[in-house]
């Protein structure tokens, strides 16, 4: 191996200081031309991913805002359930008192785990939005792209040095393989930024519903237990009704 390596550099060192040729000077140019294209690729990706990093703080500060307002809204709901069994504890039996308190907590943990639901679901659009919409096509292009800065020397290596027509030919296609697939990546990657909109309202409609149902459930059972108070757990079966569901 060291010996073909010695081989082709020797070669290659015998036409570069040689003086200048025209064999030089087409491997420079292709050089050049390739040099470019990966330039131009690591600068477009670039500014691609930080438009891509934007578009991930936005949807996630999104579902945090959308989340915060749930939860105050059910902290606040909550701590009025808890200031109501305080004030009507004197007027509820010893055994109501006690089955409205242990009916209560596990309502606090019920309310806690739909809201959680929630998040989890919206954490997981999170991922998804991070780590699959965007980053494997823009890692994929960058990692292909850097082959292009040393590809003449690469396409050398594989060749035979002295049938230049062949090597010319190579060099050809190799520059219009990675212009084609910088085509195809540039495509993707403005597709995947253009259907982040479409994405990020599908993700927001389906997290404020999920809160929303999550809300609506923590007001049906605090009817309940306003009634159950009212009655002194003559409406007792009601709270039963929620948490064996």
């Amino acid at each position: 191996m060291m010996t073909k390596w010695l081989l082709v550099f020797g070669a290659l060192g015998s036409i570069v200081f040689s003086g200048p040729s025209s064999v030089d000077c087409f491997l420079v140019e292709y050089q050049d031309e390739l040099a470019n294209i990966s330039s131009l690729v690591v600068r477009d990706v670039a500014v691609s991913w930080a438009e891509n990093n934007d578009l991930n703080g936005m949807l996630n500060r999104m579902i945090l805002t959308e989340v915060a307002e749930g939860t105050v809204e059910m902290r606040g709901r909550d701590a009025y359930v808890a200031d109501l069994i305080r004030d009507e504890r004197d007027s509820l039996s010893d055994a109501c008192a006690q089955s409205l308190e242990e009916h209560y907590t596990l309502y606090r943990n019920i309310w806690g785990i739909d809201l959680g639901n929630c998040v989890r679901d919206a954490h997981q659009y999170l991922d998804y939005d991070t780590f699959a919409r965007f980053r494997p096509q823009a890692s994929s292009v960058q990692r292909i792209i850097k082959t292009a800065t040393y590809q003449v020397v690469r396409t050398l290596a594989m060749s035979d040095i002295f049938d230049w027509g062949k090597i010319r030919d190579r060099l050809d296609e190799e520059l219009q393989s990675y212009r084609d697939i910088w085509i195809d990546y540039e495509t993707t990657l403005r597709e995947e930024l253009n259907r982040h909109g479409e994405f990020a309202a599908t993700v927001m409609g389906a997290l404020e519903q999920c809160i929303e149902r999550a809300l609506a459930y923590q007001h049906t059972d605090i009817e309940v237990l306003e009634e159950v108070i009212q009655t002194n757990c003559d409406a007792g079966a009601k709270m039963a009704e929620r948490v064996e569901k």
